[in-house]
């Protein structure tokens, strides 16, 4: 026997008014959710290419492409090892000093006193002359070397040597003056009474290779508060300006 269709049509509404008259069933739970991937840090996370691919945009690297086109990199090993330090220069030798000395203001070129004659004299007398002046200069120079224009700068004292001795003395003074640019100096040899018969040997022989030597301008005798008679002051070329 067929079931006729409101009979079909009132089973359905009391099945629909069951379902909705039910307590609410739980929802089918969910996976949980993945965390978010963390983005990689700039400072450690990337290497400096990284960087700068992160940092630059389509066209920023298309023009940085284009700018370093035709370039070759360096080679460099990134070892971070730090160069060794430079040994200090060791200090130079007094002696080796001195010859640098002479050798920057010419005092190495010039003529020595070791060089120079005892007996020759430019006056072909027996005393001591009063005064020189190099054929290079003027008479107004030894004019005012007596005058006091250049103020004495350096002085030796050469009482109680012998001739060898003065030598000796008397050239290491007179090189260094040079090199201390010293312009005008002071020379004290004595009148020559301690040489009995054979006369003023030590004022003779200091003026006479004084008068040998080119840096050697002119000489007079020094002024009584100078020095008097017994001292002779001598004008040195500057060798700056030679």
């Amino acid at each position: 026997m067929k079931t006729s269709k409101p009979h079909k049509a009132l089973a359905e509404l009391k099945a629909l008014k069951k379902a909705l008259q039910a307590p609410p069933s739980q929802p089918p739970s969910m996976p949980a959710a993945a965390p978010p991937t963390q983005k990689p840090s700039l400072r450690f996370g990337l290497s400096p290419k990284s960087k700068l691919n992160a940092a630059l945009g389509p066209d920023d690297k298309a023009l940085f492409h284009q700018a370093v086109r035709g370039t070759t990199p360096l080679k460099t090993k990134n070892t971070g090892q730090q160069l060794p330090l430079r040994s200090p220069k060791a200090p130079i030798p007094a002696e080796q000093h001195l010859q640098r000395q002479r050798h920057a203001s010419g005092a190495d070129e010039l003529l020595d006193i070791y060089g120079l004659s005892d007996e020759f004299a430019i006056d072909f007398y027996d005393r001591p002359m009063n005064d020189y002046l190099s054929s290079y200069c003027g008479t107004d120079v030894l004019r005012d070397l007596k005058k006091g224009r250049w103020t004495i700068a350096n002085h030796i004292d050469l009482h109680g040597s012998n001739l060898e001795q003065a030598r000796l003395r008397l050239n290491y003074f007179l090189k260094h003056s040079l090199i201390e640019q010293y312009r005008c100096v002071r020379i004290v040899h004595g009148v020559g009474y301690g040489s009995k018969d054979k006369g003023p040997v030590l004022p003779l022989a200091v003026r006479r290779w004084l008068s040998q030597l080119d840096f050697v301008l002119a000489f007079t005798d020094c002024n009584p508060a100078e020095g008097g008679n017994g001292a002779v002051k001598v004008l040195l070329r500057n060798m700056r300006s030679s």
